[in-house]
């Protein structure tokens, strides 16, 4: 089937849905609408938007069930130029070719991207007879570049292009959507609450996307904890803080499983991703912290602190501190400091 050729005038009418963006001269209204409205275009198909207006954010959920193969050229004037646009592909794909970006960046299922095109004139192409879902959201750019900062090399060529408005990707390519964005797009996208309060919740999920994604451009190693869902991160922290008040009792990973409602691998590996350490690894680190601090700050025995910390042999308790601190507890309760290896 020949693919049909569209200008974006000829299936958006440009009153009832505006390009997610805006200027300083026509803010957008502080809503959140609750309910589809629908365009139908015989070649296009039937589009469905609900349009989210919030402080320096506008953000759009799209639902698009195409009939013919298209592209789709757009030709109009938009805010582009002082925005930065985000693309959360949930179902469906596109293949988009942004003014000013050398390379064409292919958008599948489970997908998202990030870009500053100050140029009008991107196309997109679309197959025929699929349905699409998306996420589509823009930043006032001044906005977006307080909010990430210049701490990093990522950054600081993201503040460099905005300053001198050159256009740009976040990356090479899509990046996959983490489960934890995912949670977050399900939250954003079905959210209850009424009233301002919806406003503050939805604003509140879509900075925290914002964040997620700018982590994920960042490169591998800033990706740690996007790798666990939400809600697993939140029962770990919950796990630290219950550590950390009972760190001299006897604990078993079937135990603080129970305890924080996750299986033991998700404790094990959550943990240690989460903290860079193990769980029984942060116990200890507490025991021989407070140890250290009975040793310098009590009149207390080598043999009474072992015994607090529940060692059958203070011996044992002895190796365990030298391996710790690189001291053994005299010489730590007499105040020596381990001097440095070359």
């Amino acid at each position: 089937m020949a693919t049909t050729v569209l200008h974006t005038t000829d299936v958006f009418e440009f009153d009832v849905l505006p390009y997610p963006g805006w200027s300083k001269s026509t803010p957008v209204p502080q809503s959140v609408a609750t309910d589809f409205v629908s365009l139908y275009h015989p070649k296009a198909g039937q589009i469905q938007f609900k349009q989210l207006g919030l402080s320096h954010i506008h953000a759009m959920e799209m639902r698009w069930d195409t009939t013919e193969d298209i592209e789709l050229h757009d030709k109009t004037v938009s805010n582009t130029s002082t925005t930065i646009d985000i693309n959360f592909v949930l179902e469906g794909s596109l293949d988009t070719q942004f003014q000013g970006i050398g390379h064409q960046l292919p958008m599948r299922s489970q997908t998202h991207n990030l870009i500053h095109t100050p140029e009008t004139g991107h196309i997109n192409r679309m197959k025929g007879r699929q349905s699409m879902s998306m996420m589509l959201i823009s930043l006032d750019k001044q906005y977006f570049g307080q909010l990430i900062g210049q701490e990093d090399a990522w950054s600081e060529q993201v503040l460099t292009d905005l300053h001198f408005d050159r256009p740009f990707s976040g990356g090479k390519g899509a990046q996959t959507i983490t489960p934890q964005m995912l949670y977050l797009l399900d939250d954003i996208r079905n959210c209850k609450a009424t009233g301002p309060m919806r406003n503050l919740l939805i604003q509140s999920r879509l900075l925290e996307l914002l964040a997620l994604e700018v982590e994920q451009f960042k490169g591998p190693e800033s990706m740690l904890s996007t790798l666990i869902p939400v809600e697993e991160v939140e029962k770990l922290h919950q796990l630290k803080a219950y550590l950390e008040a009972n760190f001299l009792q006897e604990h078993s990973l079937a135990q603080l499983s129970r305890y924080c409602l996750l299986n033991e691998f998700k404790v094990k590996k959550g943990f240690r991703q989460l903290f860079n350490t193990s769980v029984f690894n942060f116990i200890r680190s507490l025991r021989m912290d407070y140890a250290g601090q009975l040793l310098r700050n009590s009149s207390l025995s080598v043999d009474e602190i072992a015994d607090k910390l529940s060692y059958e042999y203070a011996q044992h308790f002895s190796i365990a501190f030298k391996k710790y601190t690189g001291l053994t507890p005299s010489e730590f309760k007499q105040g020596k400091f381990r001097t440095p290896t070359a």
